[in-house]
C-alpha cells in the first residue's frame, strides 16, 4: 500500500534480508532451549517480540538508520528505540521526537469530516459537486456521482495525483508550494480508474477533496479545524499540520531516502505536496492518544464508529501481507492469532509510520522508521504480530495455516508499486 506512497519505487533500491526467526502470531521469538511450548502471554513478552522485530530490522543489511516504537497497555508503556535518529550527531531515537505521519493524516481528516456529519452539515451521500461545483468535471470523471462516503473509503476510482511525474517534479523542487486545487487538477488531467463506487483502490486524491470540503463547509482549513476539534481537547501537544514550512521542532527524527544507493538527508521540504492526504507531524505517544481516544469513542457517535471500522468489501490494503482492509478513513487489520486492531500507516520522504490499537482502546502500539525504503506492508505485519498477538492471551501458538505468511527473510525488502 501507498499510504502516502511518496517515493518513487525506483529509487528504493535496498533489498534487505532477514535471519530465519518467526516471530508467528502465538510465538514470542525463536524458543529457546527447554522454554514451555505454550508461554503464558505478558505485556513483557510482548515488549519482547516487538523488540525483537526491530532489532532484526535494523540489523540486516542495507536497513533503516534508525527507528522508535512505542507500546501501551494495562496502564504499561514501553519505549523501543534502535539506531539513530540523525546519522551525522548519532543522536539516539527518542519517543518525544517528532516525525513526519504521513497518510495517518487522513484518519484526523476522516473524523472531522465525520464529526461534520454528526453535526449535520454534511452528509455521506453529499456529491463532490454539491459542494465543489465542477471542479472533478473533464476527462471522464464526474463530480456528480462521487459521493464524501466514496472519498472517505477509495472508492472514488478517481486517479492518484502522487504518480511518477509528480514525484519527479516534488524530488526537483522540494520546496515549491503546492496548492490543494492543483494536486486535484493534476489527478483529473487523468481519466478515472474505474466508474465511481465500483471498486476500490487507495487514492490520495481522495483526501485532497476531503480538506477542501472540510474548509467549504466550516469555513476554516482542515488543520485549524483538527486543531480545534482533535489535538486541543486531546492533549496532543505534539502534532500539528506544518502547511509549507519544511521545519520540524525539535527534537526530532531525521528523515532518508535513497538516490542512486545512496543514503540522503530528505528531512527538509515543503509538505503542502502532501496536503490533507498526508502533511501532519507528530510522536509516536500523540498517535497512540489519538487512536486511542478514537477507538473508545470520545471522538464520533456511535453509529459513525461503527461505519467508519466497517471494511469496504474487495478492499486490500497490503495485498499479500495478510487481512488489512480499509474502512473510512481507517485500516482494519485481522491478525493472524484472531486479534483485529485499527490504525494506519504513512510513508511520506524519509519516514514511514504506523499506528493501531484493540477495538477497546486499551492496548495500542506504534513506530516510526527514518528510512522510507523499508517494505511498509512486511515491518508493519510483523510489528502487529508482535505486539497484539504475543499478549492475546490464547497461550497457545498459532495452528501452520495461521503462521506468518510473509518469508521471514522477507520482512524487509525493496518496496514495489502495486
Amino acid at each position: 500500500m501507498r499510504c502516502g506512497g511518496w517515493r518513487a519505487a525506483a529509487r528504493r533500491l535496498a533489498v534487505v534480508s532477514l535471519p530465519v526467526v518467526l516471530l508467528g502470531a502465538g510465538l514470542v521469538a525463536a524458543a529457546a532451549p527447554g522454554a514451555p511450548a505454550h508461554p503464558r502471554a505478558t505485556p513483557r513478552s510482548s515488549a519482547s517480540a516487538l523488540r525483537a522485530v526491530f532489532d532484526l530490522a535494523y540489523r540486516a543489511p542495507g536497513a533503516f538508520p534508525g527507528s522508535i516504537a512505542e507500546a501501551r497497555r494495562a496502564g504499561r508503556r514501553y519505549d523501543i528505540p534502535e539506531g539513530v535518529a540523525d546519522l551525522v550527531t548519532r543522536r539516539r531515537p527518542r519517543a518525544g521526537a517528532h516525525v513526519r505521519i504521513g497518510s495517518i493524516t487522513k484518519t484526523f481528516v476522516a473524523t472531522v469530516t465525520l464529526q461534520l456529519v454528526a453535526e449535520h452539515r454534511l452528509r455521506l451521500t453529499d456529491t463532490v459537486d454539491d459542494l465543489l461545483p465542477g471542479l472533478l468535471d473533464r476527462n471522464g470523471n464526474d463530480g456528480h456521482a462521487i459521493t464524501v462516503r466514496m472519498l472517505l473509503n477509495h472508492t472514488s476510482g478517481l486517479y492518484d495525483y502522487v504518480d511518477q511525474e509528480a514525484e519527479q517534479l516534488h524530488e526537483r523542487q522540494p520546496f515549491l508550494t503546492f496548492t490543494p486545487r492543483r494536486l486535484v487538477e493534476w489527478a483529473v488531467s487523468h481519466p478515472p480508474v474505474f466508474p465511481p463506487g465500483t471498486s476500490w483502490k487507495y487514492s490520495n486524491t481522495n483526501y485532497i477533496l476531503l480538506g477542501m470540503v472540510i474548509k467549504r463547509v466550516t469555513g476554516h482549513s482542515y488543520a485549524a479545524e483538527i486543531a480545534r476539534r482533535i489535538e486541543h481537547p486531546l492533549g496532543l501537544r505534539e502534532t500539528y499540520s506544518p502547511g509549507t514550512s519544511p521545519d520540524l521542532p525539535p527534537p526530532f527524527m531525521h528523515g532518508y531516502t535513497l538516490r542512486e544507493g545512496r543514503i540522503t538527508d530528505v528531512t527538509r521540504f515543503n509538505p503542502s505536496w502532501a496536503g490533507s492526504a498526508g502533511d501532519m507531524v507528530s510522536t509516536v505517544g500523540d498517535l497512540q492518544r489519538f487512536d486511542s481516544a478514537l477507538l473508545r469513542g470520545r471522538l464520533l457517535p456511535p453509529r459513525l464508529l461503527r461505519q467508519m471500522l466497517t471494511p469496504v468489501p474487495g478492499s486490500d490494503v497490503f495485498p499479500g501481507h495478510g487481512s488489512y482492509r480499509y474502512g473510512l478513513g481507517l485500516i482494519i487489520a485481522t491478525l493472524p492469532c484472531g486479534v483485529t486492531v485499527y490504525g494506519h500507516g504513512g510513508t511520506i520522504d524519509g519516514s514511514l509510520s504506523w499506528v493501531a490499537g484493540t477495538r477497546d482502546g486499551r492496548h495500542t502500539m506504534s513506530f516510526d522508521v527514518n528510512g522510507d525504503w523499508v517494505d511498509q506492508p512486511a515491518l508493519t505485519g510483523a510489528a502487529d504480530r508482535a505486539e497484539f498477538c504475543s499478549t492475546a492471551g490464547r497461550g497457545t501458538p498459532p495452528s501452520p495455516e495461521h503462521r506468518d505468511p510473509v518469508p521471514p527473510a522477507a520482512w524487509l525488502r525493496a518496496a514495489r508499486r502495486p
